[in-house]
């Protein structure tokens, strides 16, 4: 009897929150079992990639699912095709799977890719070593970006959270040492 008390405002809320949503659609003059079908769709890919992303806080849970639900039932209108790609783009993005922050970080640049793959296999080179201990003495935020990115193999945004840096940052001082390491260095052996 206590687990029901224990959970009551969260079903409660999660009806009242499915109400509101179905309300919405309605008021958009979508069929209810278009409204349904949107939902479930929604709600299975989400529950699939098992990491959806939540709010604690019931105001922000409430106003992110409506506008949510409601820019979907938008789509819907536009057809089902679109709306269908959509809805499983959203869930999946909303279920963290889906990092888009990580798109623009190699930007297509094919320097810094050509370049960590040259400094991942040549860890040992004397010229490199020189670089990374000058690196050390005169500029240590640049000396730990290249540590975490050409050592430690770490992506921009592990590396940004790591240090506290903007992402954008981080790829900027990147394609300036790789633009270093592959006139300075690569190019020279």
């Amino acid at each position: 009897m206590r687990k029901i008390f224990y959970y009551l405002p969260s079903i409660i809320f999660n009806v009242v929150e499915f109400l509101v949503i179905i309300l919405i659609g309605v008021l958009l003059g979508i069929k209810l079992i278009d409204i349904i079908c949107i939902i479930l769709l929604f709600a299975i890919i989400r529950m699939l990639t098992k990491s959806a992303i939540h709010y604690k806080s019931w105001k922000l849970c409430l106003l992110w699912s409506t506008l949510q639900m409601f820019s979907l039932f938008l789509v819907y209108k536009t057809g089902i095709i679109t709306s269908l790609i959509i809805i499983v783009f959203a869930a999946i993005i909303l279920s963290g799977k889906g990092d888009i922050r990580d798109i623009f970080m190699w930007g297509g640049n094919a320097l810094n890719s050509k370049v960590f793959d040259w400094v991942k296999f040549n860890q040992e080179n004397g010229k490199l070593k020189q670089y990374e201990k000058r690196l050390k003495e005169t500029d240590k935020q640049k000396y730990f970006i290249f540590i975490y990115r050409f050592r430690e193999f770490q992506s921009y945004n592990q590396i940004a959270s790591l240090m506290g840096i903007d992402a954008q940052r981080i790829s900027d001082e990147i394609k300036i040492m790789s633009h270093f390491i592959e006139y300075s260095i690569r190019l020279d052996n």
